[in-house]
């Protein structure tokens, strides 16, 4: 392969990763209902830290206890996800997505936190059965 064809091929991967990283931190999803079918599949909200801030605004989901919780989180830098009150911490590993899997197993409401940002970017309402 000549030179100018890797220069070309090269130009073009970093041109996607861009785009790619560019849509990542603009998405804004909107939150997933809660259609009481309990683990049924259903699209998965996905959310984004951009330098310890969520760009969505905040993040709050009303779950009833014992029902599991999962979301996306796609963060740039590393930092872990620290759910209070439901002894939750996930590492949040720096330019990845990472699939957030809980159980709402204590009612009341949890503030979500970012650990070294120390950022507080929502909240899971766990309503008693």
């Amino acid at each position: 392969m000549n030179k100018r064809a890797l220069v070309y091929l090269g130009l073009a991967s970093a041109t996607l990763a861009g785009a790619y990283l560019y849509i990542q931190t603009t998405q804004n999803t909107p939150s997933v209902p809660d259609t009481g079918q309990g683990d049924a599949a259903q699209a998965l909200q996905s959310l984004s830290i951009v330098d310890g801030n969520l760009t969505t605004g905040s993040f709050h989901i009303q779950v009833p206890k014992g029902q599991r919780i999962q979301f996306l989180v796609y963060s740039n830098e590393t930092d872990s996800l620290i759910v209070q009150g439901l002894d939750a911490r996930i590492p949040l590993p720096g330019n990845e997505t990472t699939l957030i899997t809980l159980k709402a197993n204590t009612a009341g409401t949890h503030t979500i936190e970012l650990d070294l940002a120390g950022t507080t970017i929502g909240a899971i309402e766990v309503l008693a059965n």
